[in-house]
């Protein structure tokens, strides 16, 4: 077996991990299309353009409305997404199953 005492901490990416933010990144998305009129792209959509950071969820969100994603209209829409994920991140995020009970089991772990 692996001896694991050297270990002194651990980290975690969130977003994804240990947090399904999901919701509120697809809510935080639509609003910003819904105000630039655009279609609203839904949370199953959104999901699947989740993983690669925010500028490039408001590129495929923007191409997937087909329309040009220039620098311009990729920052502007940037910006109201940041201001609509700001009002949306806390309802819009929720811990994935166990992931309480597993972190609080940790530190009984390394004693063994």
């Amino acid at each position: 077996m692996a001896d694991f005492s050297a270990i002194r901490g651990l980290a975690f990416d969130l977003d994804g991990t240990l947090v399904d933010s999901a919701p509120g990144l697809a809510a935080a998305i639509d609003m910003a299309l819904a105000e630039m009129g655009l279609p609203q792209a839904g949370e199953a959509r959104v999901g699947t353009w989740i993983g690669n950071g925010a500028d490039v969820l408001v590129q495929r969100a923007l191409r997937w409305a087909e329309v040009e994603a220039t620098p311009e209209l990729c920052l502007q829409m940037r910006q109201r997404f940041d201001h609509f994920y700001g009002q949306t991140v806390e309802s819009g995020s929720r811990l994935f199953p166990l992931v309480i009970e597993t972190l609080a089991s940790w530190p009984s772990l390394a004693t063994r």
